[in-house]
């Protein structure tokens, strides 16, 4: 057996999934959405669900269950999305790590080897994550409802208990896909200190980059999926809920575009430090010997190299790479407007 066999024999099912042909973890999350559809509205129209959607019933009755069912609709895109997100960022990260093969002071084999880890995550770890995810899902409907019968799911409609089925898996998923997301950048953080540098062409360490912005991208999918909760501000609690959410993801897309840097980060400051340091000897002699035996020129050259090498940047981040990260962050801005569209398309197709 391979080691990258080896590595995908120990991933969750959900990965090993996703990296079977012909599937791919956005085939995935597509069949995921589609089954958990197909269940939702097949128990919507087993229970006679359909007319209260369409305003058949008592106006209380009809908002909630309105409010409810667009919350489960919302709910099955996170349940498809999260595992797909997990499974993306693994694939990614390998692709990182071949691309940056050239760069590194290691031999193939270990190349091979660092390729061959990412996905593999201590289990202990990764349950615990899921578990914390777990936890905090089943506390939202407390918040959101404030009524100590939240979980008694014989009192609500369909909708509701179709939420309640969902949020246990949601929360695991939800958990290890932000446990994976950081323990893949402190992965690729190490694998960046490995890299050769130079100081006057950064552009091969690109890739690092490119995956910060990638496991920054997925984190904003997340946010942008919660976003579309923003428009049922009425339903009381949902709004703090999905705000604290937002604003955790927020910071998560903020850390997950720079762990995967502060490897590389730390190899440019050394590469730096030494010639800064071979720069500051050099202008040493040259003082010492500035006279008959000085040549025309050299001090004012060796400042200039000081100058430029001092100038070489530690973060791998130009101006492009940032605006493409603030782009990112526009998406949920751009789902929450698109919120009551959705509304509006739900409500159109339910009459």
């Amino acid at each position: 057996m391979t080691a990258a066999s080896s590595a995908l024999a120990d991933a969750p099912w959900t990965q090993r999934l996703a990296e079977t042909p012909p599937w791919s973890p956005w085939r995935l999350a597509l069949a995921l959405a589609i089954g958990l559809f197909v269940l939702f509205f097949a128990a919507e129209w087993s229970f006679g669900r359909f007319p209260l959607l369409a305003g058949d019933g008592p106006p209380h009755r009809v908002l909630d269950a309105q409010v409810n069912f667009r919350i489960a609709l919302v709910m099955i895109l996170l349940v498809a999305y999260l595992p797909a997100a997990f499974a993306d960022g693994v694939r990614s990260t390998r692709a990182t790590i071949a691309a940056l093969a050239p760069q590194l002071r290691a031999t193939p084999e270990t190349v091979d080897a660092l390729r061959a880890q990412a996905g593999r995550f201590d289990a202990r770890r990764l349950r615990i994550a899921g578990w914390i995810g777990v936890a905090l899902a089943v506390a939202i409907p407390f918040w959101i409802d404030r009524d100590l019968y939240a979980w008694a799911i014989w009192m609500h409609g369909t909708e509701s208990i179709f939420q309640r089925i969902l949020l246990p898996s949601l929360g695991w998923f939800a958990g290890r896909f932000i446990y994976s997301v950081g323990a893949e950048s402190r992965r690729l953080s190490r694998v960046g200190e490995l890299v050769r540098v130079d100081l006057l062409d950064l552009r091969p360490l690109a890739p690092l980059t490119r995956q910060g912005l990638r496991f920054a991208l997925l984190v904003v999918g997340l946010m942008s999926v919660l976003a579309l909760y923003l428009f049922d501000y009425d339903k009381r609690g949902l709004f703090t809920v999905v705000t604290i959410a937002a604003l955790a993801a927020l910071v998560a897309a903020a850390t997950a575009l720079l762990s995967p840097l502060r490897g590389a980060r730390r190899a440019i400051q050394a590469e730096k430090r030494a010639e800064l340091e071979r720069c500051d000897a050099a202008l040493r002699r040259a003082r010492a010997e500035q006279g008959a035996n000085a040549e025309a020129g050299t001090i004012a050259d060796l400042v200039a190299w000081r100058t430029l090498v001092s100038d070489v940047p530690e973060w791998l981040l130009d101006a492009p790479t940032l605006r493409r990260f603030v782009l990112y962050l526009a998406i949920p801005i751009g789902s929450w407007l698109g919120g009551s569209f959705v509304d509006q398309l739900v409500e159109l197709a339910l009459r």
